[in-house]
């Protein structure tokens, strides 16, 4: 299907086709009590989908795209009469169920059920507009520049196969030569009733996930541990059963409760954790997998590459009985919306469990990465701050996130106070340390990775670490950096006397500098923090 430009399709056609404004999902508001927003009682089964869609790509656009590898849930009621489809439209993910009538090995689902339902609505200038839902409908579309049929009264309906292993949508089709497709899709409703959305399933068939997420025994005792990875870390649950050792709680973003199970070799003292299913988010599967990794240099100074091994797919720890850590200092562990392929992942490159005990700590020291204080944004002049803060203390111990915080300084060597007429979000009217973990969506970003600073103008600006573990208060030294001149930043408190040499993209040429001084290249070099032209 070819990209479509609805300002010249209304030129064309008059309103009768495609002339609605594109509204995207936004968040959805519970209080329509017909929205089935529950898991119904019953079994439920999880299926990988293949077929064709249709989306809103952006104002004023559309385009057809591909259901595979989307997931789907469909819970099989008590008295086996009822069938419930959650997320029922491949790429409008609102969390609702709807409801089927399972009769003669098929499922009939009832056209006009309302799937979605958004209160408060804006339009593109920001003025308010009565409020609006989504509903089921059949979708006919009659060729890119003719128009499209909508049916709110029939049924979509899937025919089960082998036994609930296959679900396939009957009665759709596409011929992409013309751009005629039949589909499952969502219209409008209120002042906007009947509009297409743009949404669309067609050819839609349903593959039963043979695998189900992992179930610890009942009753197993968890151990607060720490997980680590490079500079960063987080809390999970741990136990030990037997020869089994389960993890609940290493994917941060997608599925924080999901549970991933290994086995211990006594004899050997290895972990082996294989690939497995982790559970799903929003549409999508996620599996832990292990990965062989590459570390590649990009401006921050090194990133890994990720690269699945078809022929083993898991991860192997080295395990330490007497401090019941373990760890990997080779592969990765990543959460990943694939089997086949890395893809939509959150990664764990060399990772170390540990159980944690609290204590007081001084952290290691942060660094400003990047201060670039000519940025321009929302209108105006501003700086761009990007900082690293190990969520670790001087020895590589893991610190707990929440009683972490940092401190900026600028010229004068005074905190810098963040406003909360300036950063929405924040507890207090002003701040001066920043709790590690704060985030306000927009200016400051989490875990600390960089902030909009609204003034420019610095000589330098610096960073502290702050913790508060231990019932204790430790800080570290202050770390400046300058602003960006088109090259990388080098720490002044780090390099101002080992003598550390940098070309102009931030590579490093040798240390200590004494050893190569005179063979150096005609060219400019980064020397003890300083350009320097030889």
């Amino acid at each position: 299907m070819k990209k479509l430009l609805l300002i010249a399709l209304t030129l064309l056609l008059g309103t009768t086709a495609f002339a609605q404004p594109s509204r995207k999902i936004g968040p959805m508001k519970a209080g329509k009590s017909d929205i089935i927003l529950t898991q119904p009682e019953g079994e439920l089964h999880t299926y990988i989908r293949s077929g064709g869609c249709c989306d809103v790509m952006y104002s004023g656009f559309f385009d057809d795209l591909s259901q595979d590898g989307i997931s789907a849930q469909v819970v099989i009621s008590p008295d086996g009469k009822t069938a419930y489809f959650k997320n029922i439209i491949s790429r409008a993910a609102t969390g609702a169920w709807v409801k089927g009538t399972i009769k003669n090995n098929k499922i009939q689902v009832p056209y006009g059920q309302l799937y979605y339902w958004f209160e408060d609505p804006k339009n593109t200038a920001g003025e308010p507009e009565p409020e609006y839902g989504m509903k089921l409908a059949g979708i006919t579309m009659k060729g890119a520049h003719t128009s499209y049929e909508v049916n709110t009264t029939g049924n979509a309906v899937f025919r089960i196969e082998d036994d609930w292993s296959r679900l396939v949508l009957e009665g759709t089709s596409a011929d992409l030569e013309t751009d005629n497709i039949v589909g499952l899709g969502l219209v409008y409703t209120n002042q906007y009733d009947g509009e297409w959305s743009y949404y669309m399933d067609y050819e839609t068939v349903y593959t039963e996930v043979e695998e189900t997420p992992v179930t610890p025994p009942d009753g197993i005792t968890t151990e607060r541990y720490s997980i680590t990875h490079g500079i960063y870390g987080h809390f999970v649950d741990v136990a030990f059963a037997r020869d089994e050792v389960y993890i609940r709680g290493i994917s941060d973003e997608y599925v924080p409760n999901a549970w991933i199970r290994g086995t211990l070799d006594a004899e050997t003292n290895k972990i082996t954790f294989p690939r497995q299913l982790a559970g799903s988010y929003q549409v999508y599967l996620f599996y832990f997998i292990g990965v062989d990794i590459t570390k590649v240099d990009d401006y921050y100074g090194g990133q890994y590459e990720y690269t699945l091994d078809p022929n083993n797919t898991g991860i192997v720890f080295d395990y330490d009985p007497e401090t019941r850590s373990f760890w990997n200092n080779d592969r990765a562990l990543i959460v990943n919306n694939s089997k086949d392929a890395v893809d939509r992942f959150e990664r764990f490159p060399k990772p170390m469990f540990r159980p944690y005990v609290e204590k007081a700590a001084t952290p290691a020291a942060p660094a400003v990465l990047e201060l670039n204080d000519r940025f321009w944004a929302y209108g105006y002049n501003l700086s761009t701050l990007a900082i690293s803060i190990p969520c670790m203390d001087e020895d590589g111990n893991f610190l707990d996130p929440s009683k972490l915080y940092y401190r900026l300084y600028v010229d004068d060597d005074e905190p810098y106070l963040l406003y909360q007429d300036e950063y929405e979000g924040l507890p207090f009217d002003e701040v001066d340390e920043i709790p590690y973990l704060y985030t306000n969506g927009k200016s400051i970003y989490p875990k600390s990775l960089g902030m909009y600073i609204y003034q420019n103008g610095f000589e330098r600006m610096g960073i502290q670490s702050i913790y508060y573990g231990g019932d204790e208060r430790h800080e570290t030294g202050i770390y400046y950096a300058k602003p960006y001149t088109g090259i990388k930043l080098v720490n002044e408190s780090q390099s101002s006397t080992d003598g550390t040499v940098f070309d102009l993209s931030g590579r490093r040429i040798v240390s200590p500098l004494s050893s190569l001084h005179s063979s150096l290249k005609k060219g400019i070099y980064i020397i003890n923090g300083k350009k320097v032209v030889r």
